[in-house]
């Protein structure tokens, strides 16, 4: 997938980085999150009840690390295809959608100016940031997870 982005004409990616939607990045934040207290309840269960431990904890444990490989598994598969990438490269920036296609692309010298917003919530982190451009094109706008910049 790298291929498409490379053909753009804007020289060697420098780097590649992750986006998301902001509705989808933090609904499933928020649900890992809850299963994470659930796993937390259950362990606590187990110290009233250790009988139960093979009813309780050990499906709920099985359940929170499938959840957590198939993200972490997600995520090396999405960032392998290209898809939902961010691509900096020599002489520009080019978003790509779920299906590693280039949605948008900008060369640094159409670039006026940048702003960036910082999303820092109580499951999520996240940057929007906004490529303004010389026509009258509208801004390249992503949205990118993490809360480092």
């Amino acid at each position: 997938m790298r291929t498409r982005v490379s053909g753009l004409g804007f020289g060697p990616i420098r780097g590649d980085y992750a986006l998301m939607t902001l509705f989808a990045g933090t609904l499933l934040q928020i649900l890992r999150g809850f299963l994470l207290i659930a796993w937390v309840v259950m362990a606590g269960f187990t110290v009233f009840t250790p009988d139960q431990v093979d009813g309780n904890l050990a499906w709920t444990t099985t359940v929170v690390i499938t959840v957590y490989a198939v993200r972490f598994g997600w995520l090396g598969l999405t960032a392998r295809l290209g898809m939902n990438r961010c691509y900096l490269l020599m002489e520009g920036v080019a978003v790509t959608n779920r299906f590693g296609r280039v949605t948008d692309s900008v060369a640094w010298s159409d670039v006026t100016g940048i702003q960036q917003t910082t999303v820092v919530e109580l499951y999520m982190g996240a940057h929007r940031m906004e490529i303004h451009r010389n026509q009258s094109a509208k801004p390249l706008t992503f949205l990118a997870p993490g809360v480092k910049s």
